[in-house]
């Protein structure tokens, strides 16, 4: 694809975004797209097959962009700063594109079956790889015991309420006080408090009581 009909589908992806985000799926129309993008209907038949077509490309694009933006934590260096920044990434994220947020947090669920299917397994996909970064974290003594799957379903439920209600929110969001706070949660409830040091402590083997004195022969004495 040239660059001119490459920008051309990006400014119709952006406006339709924002259509979405602020008309919701089922009230937005293509031709509230095409105006909005400053193109003829014929035009964006040429790049989406229809409205649902370039509704699922935002939101499988979104999140890709949430996958992208997971690291994995190094438990050779400081933990605090590299969560701190992982917390920073899915922030930015969401807060930088704040009209595919309000989509992807609240209108992209119920469309249909089909597509509820295939965000389901998005989500599923994302599941698994924060339930194996969880494993692997308590491995490796960076997150506290308990089963995977429900501390990931735990850690998302919350980030993804703190989320919806700042992008519903119309006050301006202090992002590194929000970053702290996160970090705070997850370190008084997920996280291990010393690492680095429970990570390269190794279970001792009680030592084995000293085996008895063999007993003394007794000499025979003569009557």
């Amino acid at each position: 694809m040239s660059a001119d009909r490459e920008a051309r589908r990006r400014q119709i992806l952006d406006r339709a975004r924002d259509v979405f985000a602020r008309r919701g799926y089922h009230q937005a129309k293509i031709d509230d797209i095409v105006a909005a993008a400053g193109v003829a209907r014929g035009t964006f038949y040429l790049y989406f097959h229809d409205k649902r077509a370039i509704f699922e490309e935002l939101v499988q694009r979104f999140w890709q962009k949430i996958v992208m933006s997971m690291a994995r934590i190094d438990v050779e260096r400081p933990v605090e700063p590299q969560v701190l920044a992982q917390v920073r990434r899915i922030l930015d994220v969401f807060l930088d594109d704040p009209a595919m947020a309000k989509i992807m947090l609240s209108d992209a669920a119920g469309l249909d079956v089909e597509f509820d299917r295939r965000l389901l397994a998005f989500a599923a996909d994302s599941a698994k790889l924060l339930e194996d970064a969880l494993h692997d974290g308590q491995l490796r003594g960076l997150v506290k015991e308990g089963t995977p799957s429900v501390l990931g379903f735990f850690l998302v439920g919350g980030v993804k309420e703190v989320l919806l209600q700042i992008v519903r929110s119309a006050i301006p969001v202090d992002r590194e006080a929000t970053t702290r706070d996160i970090y705070a949660i997850l370190a008084r409830g997920i996280l291990v408090e010393n690492p680095k040091a429970k990570a390269r402590a190794k279970p001792t083997r009680e030592a084995a009581p000293p085996a008895p004195a063999p007993a003394k022969k007794k000499r025979a004495t003569r009557s």
